[in-house]
């Protein structure tokens, strides 16, 4: 009889301790909004994460739109919660700018350092502002200056030229036919940044010409059904890098999920290591050709016109500090990784707001031959001295300024607190994500007026027809310290790419079907659909 009554005790109390356990568990995934900072009813563990499916299922709302019904239902500093973590949104653009230029203040946020630590870990992305990341600013600062971007730019010439004949050979095939160009356009930036780092291109641009059929393709409602060409291994292997990125950035545990699906599956790490030897290889290279040449090769620091012989050059002739091993392969994976991407991203949507102003583009062409000369096939590169001289080419940095206004490839920029911080009146700790949607920001109607969501270049031209960057808020590459490290190459490359595929082509609107705006936003935000009806312009 004891036995029983031990029994039923013992059951009894395992059962309350579950209960107890259960309900202590709850209580602490259960969110805890930040005092005095608007969200929405808290009803589940889960916080807003249910609203934002709905939102995304439902009404095709991305997260950064619906950050923006957030703000528009809160004010200009809300909350999101997801889970047990509270992101603070802040909207209002002044407050945006005292955040993000004092380096005191906030810092690139844990997750992101993560995200990227997983591949290049020893990069400036994945580093917190510290020494390390202030010596890795130091030795690579000075592939942004306008000694080296000169240099560089023949390089970047030289791709938006082979994307230009590319795309002629295209038009030999099919006329004025559509044709899809999101790919044409990821490989001749890959070829670009590849070249601009490492001093070589990759080839996926003449790899995918050589294997343009020679006779008439199939076109079916005025769109080109073009065959597609393997590209190159490590092309590969790039893009097998930026999605598990994306991949990556969508869970709640990076990290883990990176350990899982990533550096547990076999054929990752062969991408992976392809990689890292492919570069490894490049540095040994690079090494070699300084030893050889020494102090007999006169100051080559000038000479210099790629990433990575601008950085082993200045290591040996001006004695600056060093890159580790590890520290200038990953550096170099960083240019690669982000410099692409981002171009890549911006140029499809160019791309596809150019049918939609015919008027700027014979104003853009008439100023690209003016500056540039009218030569359709001029294999010399563009006057870096006339493409970096805004009063020469206003038109040119008003369709570039456009384009990153509205494309939005950035769409967020998150910090973390270092320390206590008033924002907006609201007391928000240490710790806490602050996130600032700046392509919303960038499209605020109360500075650009009704039409603050068209594409319109104009609106950066002064009557008289000069460039007014301060013509409106617009944060394309993020503000402060940790504001993208490459924005003026970005630039620099957009231009180029710019120039060169107005010269050659008038940009014909396309199908409905293929002519979509949707969006996909990962880490940049991309054009679903990419496609493009060129039009040879008439020799004057």
């Amino acid at each position: 009889m004891a036995s029983v009554i031990y029994s039923r005790t013992g059951t009894v109390a395992v059962v309350i301790g579950s209960a107890l356990l259960i309900r202590l568990g709850y209580a602490w995934l259960w969110p805890k909004p930040i005092p005095g900072i608007p969200h929405n009813p808290v009803t589940s563990i889960w916080g807003d994460v249910p609203a934002i499916i709905k939102a995304d299922k439902e009404d095709k709302m991305s997260f950064v739109e619906f950050l923006a019904h957030m703000a528009k239902k809160h004010g200009s500093i809300c909350q999101v919660l997801v889970g047990r973590q509270s992101l603070v949104i802040v909207s209002d653009r002044k407050e945006m700018e005292r955040i993000l230029t004092d380096v005191k203040i906030g810092d690139q946020t844990a997750r992101v350092r993560t995200l990227f630590g997983m591949i290049i870990p020893n990069s400036q992305i994945a580093l917190p502002a510290n020494e390390t990341w202030k010596r890795h600013r130091r030795l690579s600062g000075p592939s942004m200056t306008q000694r080296y971007l000169k240099r560089m730019s023949v390089r970047i010439a030289a791709s938006a030229g082979d994307l230009a004949r590319y795309w002629n050979a295209k038009a030999d095939i099919v006329g004025s036919s559509t044709f899809e160009a999101g790919l044409d356009i990821q490989r001749a930036t890959m070829d670009n940044i590849i070249n601009i780092t490492l001093g070589y291109p990759l080839g996926c641009v003449d790899s995918a010409r050589t294997a343009l059929p020679t006779e008439q393709v199939p076109v079916s409602g005025g769109i080109a059904q073009l065959p597609r060409s393997d590209p190159p291994p490590l092309y590969g292997a790039i893009n097998k890098m930026f999605e598990s990125l994306d991949r990556v950035s969508k869970v709640a545990f990076p990290l883990l999920h990176a350990y899982i699906f990533s550096y547990a599956s076999p054929s990752w790490r062969k991408q992976y290591n392809l990689i890292r030897s492919f570069l490894n290889n490049a540095i040994l290279e690079a090494r070699v050709r300084e030893s050889t040449l020494g102090q007999d090769g006169g100051n080559l620091t000038t000479d210099a016109d790629c990433v990575l012989d601008m950085i082993i050059q200045r290591e040996a002739r001006e004695g600056t500090e060093k890159f580790e091993k590890g520290e200038i392969l990953d550096e170099l994976m960083m240019y690669v990784l982000a410099g692409q991407d981002t171009t890549a991203a911006a140029l499809k949507w160019m791309v596809k707001y150019l049918p939609t102003d015919i008027d700027i583009q014979h104003r853009l062409h008439d100023e690209v031959c003016s500056v540039f000369g009218q030569e359709l096939n001029a294999d010399e590169p563009l006057d870096f001295n006339l493409l970096d001289d805004t009063e020469r080419v206003p038109v040119l940095e008003a369709v570039v300024a456009e384009t990153l206004r509205c494309a939005g490839v950035g769409s967020l920029v998150s910090r973390d607190l270092l320390q206590d911080e008033m924002v907006l009146g609201k007391f928000v700790p240490k710790g806490t994500n602050l996130m600032f949607a700046t392509a919303l920001l960038s499209k605020d109607e109360s500075e650009w007026g009704p039409d603050a969501h068209e594409w319109r270049p104009s609106r950066w031209l002064t009557p008289s027809g000069a460039f007014d960057r301060s013509a409106g808020p617009s944060f394309p590459f993020g503000l402060g310290p940790r504001a993208c490290f490459g924005q003026r190459l970005a630039l620099l490359q957009l231009k180029t790419f710019a120039a060169t595929l107005s010269r050659s082509f008038l940009f014909k609107p396309v199908q409905l079907e293929v002519g979509a705006w949707d969006a996909i936003e990962s880490i940049t935000k991309q054009p679903k659909m990419c496609y493009v009806s060129l039009e040879r312009w008439k020799a004057n």
